[in-house]
């Protein structure tokens, strides 16, 4: 485990806190609090890798399920690992806590090396699974290809929507990088604030990297979620340019070539993929790449969005997929040695 960690421990039991920093010690720095309301502008300073909260808080409001709650309604720290320690050997108590979105749960009194071992696995498959992109706070290229063989395994069709911005790159060049950065996060900010309205099995978001995000769902969430978000970022992106800028449509800038130009303001291109299942679309690569070819026929629309009904496309052989029975592999090597 790396020995840089940041972990927050929110628990009442001042004496329990100081005994728990003590474990850690050797994992990274460890700051505890009493206050639930403290957390954010703790979480702002000491930017953690780890929040440790106690169920059972001597608060009139809060306790650790609903500190988590908090914590996931943020886009900044919606992807922070949560671990809660509880007295509490109670199912409803624990469905409750894994509902709330916490990552994992021990029970008092703790061990410290099994809480070592838990907390050294929590924070490995966090990173792997979520690879979150930094700019965004989204789940990122591993956390999306993770998701879509998730979906593909339940054998139920679903849809992916694939959007970037328009005209990104003079934008970048002439406004300068930090309002680009502006921009992917405000599109960032959109898609959380949509994904918040929806369960997970409807809507997961992902930012596959530059100003490029990916959207899985069902087919009416995904429409509909597609359709809000061209329609706010039309109107919140107007922020990044002069009132003359945003009432004539363009702004001047210079090309490659040193010559001045009229760039269009910025806009959104997204490419709908719809029914999609294992025999149209049967691995990630192979989604990137119509999902790429039909997001360049969405910037040619006048909607900047195209649809695409996957059953249209050719049913794939599944033999070298990963979805390949492996009861098929082993009745083919059988009829070959008997061909021998």
């Amino acid at each position: 485990m790396r020995q840089a960690e940041r972990i927050i421990i929110l628990e009442d039991d001042a004496a329990f806190a100081r005994s728990l920093s003590e474990i850690l010690r050797d994992i990274g720095d460890v700051r505890f609090t009493s206050y639930p309301e403290r957390l954010p502008q703790l979480i702002s300073d000491f930017n953690p890798t780890l929040i440790i909260a106690d169920y059972n808080l001597n608060h009139p409001t809060l306790d650790g399920v609903k500190a988590t709650r908090l914590i996931r309604q943020t886009p900044t720290t919606n992807l922070l690992p949560v671990l809660l320690l509880s007295g509490e050997d109670n199912m409803q108590v624990i469905e409750e806590a894994y509902k709330s979105g916490i990552d994992d749960y021990v029970l008092k009194p703790v061990s410290p090396r099994f809480l070592l071992a838990k907390i050294e696995n929590l924070l490995f498959q966090s990173r792997k699974k979520l690879n979150a992109q930094a700019l965004s706070g989204l789940p990122g290229n591993a956390a999306i290809e993770t998701e879509f063989y998730l979906r593909l395994a339940r054998r139920k069709p679903f849809s992916v929507a694939y959007s970037d911005l328009d005209n990104f790159k003079p934008f970048n060049d002439e406004k300068g990088v930090k309002k680009g950065d502006d921009a992917i996060q405000l599109v960032a900010r959109l898609l959380y604030d949509l994904r918040a309205k929806n369960s997970r099995s409807e809507l997961f978001v992902g930012h596959l990297g530059g100003d490029d995000f990916f959207l899985l769902g069902s087919a009416s969430t995904i429409r509909s979620t597609v359709v809000r978000l061209h329609r706010d970022f039309g109107k919140k992106s107007r922020v990044f340019f002069s009132p003359d800028e945003a009432a004539s449509g363009f702004y001047r800038g210079s090309d490659r070539q040193g010559h001045l130009c009229a760039f269009p303001l910025l806009t959104i291109s997204t490419a709908i993929l719809n029914g999609i299942t294992v025999d149209r679309v049967p691995n990630f690569l192979s989604l990137t790449q119509i999902a790429a070819q039909n997001k360049k026929i969405a910037k040619k629309s006048r909607t900047r969005v195209h649809n695409l009904d996957v059953r249209e496309l050719p049913v794939i052989d599944l033999a070298n997929t990963l979805f390949t029975s492996a009861d098929v592999g082993a009745k083919k090597i059988q009829r070959l040695r008997k061909q021998k």
